[in-house]
């Protein structure tokens, strides 16, 4: 083992950013070998509306595949990076490139990205692109919106919420001839401006306080509330009313969503495309071609999402976790291979996980993109082991040299994932919304229900959201007048954090912490809280022992230093 060095990894401050990455494949038949031709796909759906289109300049000298998006923005988001490769062009290691991102104008109306291809295309051939999508507005900004997980159910039961039990609406809004029966607790949580109307309001008894709403269409008010009771847009974010609406009632993020949708694409804008697509010389007489002929669309697959790790290794170490989920270890990550001076002879870069099935995730497939080699992603091969099939699994890819320009190696790995749990998924969200019930709550704001564990009382909490979230409570609390205070009792076996844990579900749709799984996992079941019920099942099955886990990795890690040494 001479001359070998070991390397610890070290996260960036960001340990693992989950992001949606939707698959396009482009399929192209009977290309001709005419001089010059440029084809494009029809404009390609995503999420209802026509976003993206694809392209080839197929021209013999500089051929160039471009992918756009036009007016993304108008659902709230915005194109970060797009990989490709050519099906069948490669009989080694799977190799996706990574396309040049063109910045043009302002906001992302118009994104364009390009890359030179080493010939022209002629007779068939199926482009496979990766499109990495994110909020227009980041998750780091004071109002983020952005990807984040979170309980289906709790967006539409919530919504329910209006919709159907209305005999818990206790405001009305007048738009025009229509009434929307809506619920001051969820107004005043979700905006400043209505929790300060409200204060000032002396209730009646029996009658609901109403509100008119001037100016605006039905249809705007209804995408208003749906954003304020789920945190998503729904429908075309491009709307003037639906901005005046936000920035009257200080939606911070619904504004900013719409101040990016209403930014409109110029002229100039569209004249630096083509500037930029024949690499500012005048473009050759060509023809064009449409193909395929008929639409095309995106599907958003709610239950696959990609975590993208930066890493680092530096001298001196061992194997470290690469990332946390739920605030336990989930991924890890090492490196082998011969260090000289100035390069690392046979590396090889190495990942395992082991809990990840615990926490409802599946592995799909993992790609590594050294920093010094922005152009291309490699994908790692799996190793499966019969012995330890279920209890780990292993991926590595083997280079044939590294260069070695400083005493690290930067790198990034796309972690592709399946949800498991239904219901638990991520999604595109308000970055606020999970978090502004559950600061009402604990601040005590329009809170008309007392929590009691035992005998004593631990919070308060609100009526409308335990009623859309429980099918017990609901039973429950329908039975006592509105107007009266409720009060929910917990036995008092139950730990009074497990139960906090459990209302924050409740309220958030997302556990923040693993601890007191089987406590969980009794309350779900009592209370009927279905995609609680699912998560801790999950968290309560049978853990890979410990010892037994850490010792394999240790035999991993050894057995590849004896391979390259060896090599």
């Amino acid at each position: 083992m001479k001359g070998f060095v070991k390397y610890v990894i070290m996260a960036s401050d960001a340990i693992s950013t989950p992001k949606v990455i939707v698959p396009y494949e482009w399929i192209l038949e009977n290309v001709d070998e005419q001089t010059a031709i440029t084809i494009a796909s029809k404009m390609i759906l995503f999420r209802g509306e026509r976003v993206f289109r694809v392209g080839l300049k197929n021209h013999a000298k500089s051929p160039i595949l471009f992918f756009m998006a036009i007016d993304l923005g108008k659902i709230g988001m915005k194109v970060e990076d797009v990989t490709y490769q050519i099906q069948g062009s490669s009989t080694g290691p799977v190799i996706i490139k990574i396309m040049a991102k063109e910045n043009i104008g302002d906001g992302g109306s118009l994104q364009l990205f390009k890359t030179p291809l080493d010939k022209k295309i002629v007779g068939n051939c199926t482009f496979l692109f990766r499109i990495t999508i994110e909020g227009v507005i980041p998750c780091y900004s004071t109002y983020g919106y952005s990807y984040r997980l979170s309980d289906r159910l709790a967006k539409d039961q919530l919504w329910a919420a209006l919709k159907i039990q209305r005999h818990l609406a206790d405001i009305e809004f007048v738009v025009k001839d229509k009434t929307f029966p809506v619920h001051k607790a969820i107004l005043a949580a979700r905006s400043r401006v209505f929790a300060d109307e409200f204060e000032k309001v002396q209730p009646v008894k029996d009658v609901p306080h109403q509100i008119r709403i001037d100016g605006v269409e039905p249809s705007t008010v209804k995408k208003f509330l749906h954003f304020v009771y789920t945190g998503e847009p729904m429908g075309t974010l491009a709307d003037e009313e639906l901005l005046k609406l936000a920035n009257k009632y200080g939606l911070l993020a619904l504004s900013g969503l719409c101040q990016v949708a209403l930014k409109k694409i110029e002229a100039m804008q569209m004249a630096k495309v083509m500037d930029i697509l024949n690499n500012g010389v005048e473009a050759p007489n060509s023809s064009s071609k449409i193909m395929p002929e008929k639409d095309t669309e995106i599907i958003f697959d709610r239950t696959t999402p990609t975590f993208r790790c930066a890493l680092r290794f530096t001298e001196s170490g061992i194997p470290k976790c690469i990332m946390e989920y739920k605030k336990e270890e989930l991924f890890f990550a090492y490196i082998t291979g011969n260090f000289g001076e100035s390069c690392i002879s046979k590396p090889g870069i190495h990942f395992t996980c082991a809990k990840h099935r615990k926490f409802g995730l599946k592995l799909e497939d993992i790609y590594c993109q050294l920093k010094n080699n922005r152009l291309s992603m490699v994908k790692l091969e799996a190793k499966k082991s019969k012995e330890n099939a279920k209890l780990l699994l292993r991926f590595n890819i083997w280079y044939d040299s590294l260069s070695l320009t400083s005493k690290f190696i930067d790198f990034n790995l796309d972690i592709k994932t399946m949800c498991t749990i239904g219901n638990y998924n991520y999604e595109m969200m308000d970055d606020a919304w999970p978090t502004d019930f559950w600061m009402a709550a604990t601040n005590q704001k329009l809170t008309d229900v007392d929590v009691i564990v035992g005998t004593v009382k631990v919070m308060e909490a609100h009526r409308v959201i335990l009623c859309a979230r429980s099918p017990v409570l609901n039973a429950s609390f329908s039975k006592i007048r509105y107007t009266e205070k409720s009060i929910v009792i917990f036995e008092a076996e139950f730990d009074v954090e497990i139960v906090k844990n459990f209302l924050n579900f409740l309220y958030t749709g997302s556990l923040k912490t693993t601890d007191g799984g089987h406590q969980l996992g009794k309350l779900a079941a009592m209370y009927d809280v279905e995609t609680l019920k699912n998560v801790c099942q999950l968290l309560n099955a049978n853990p890979p022992d410990a010892e037994e886990l850490t010792d394999y990795l240790l035999q991993l890690f050894v057995q590849c230093l004896d391979i390259k040494v060896e090599k």
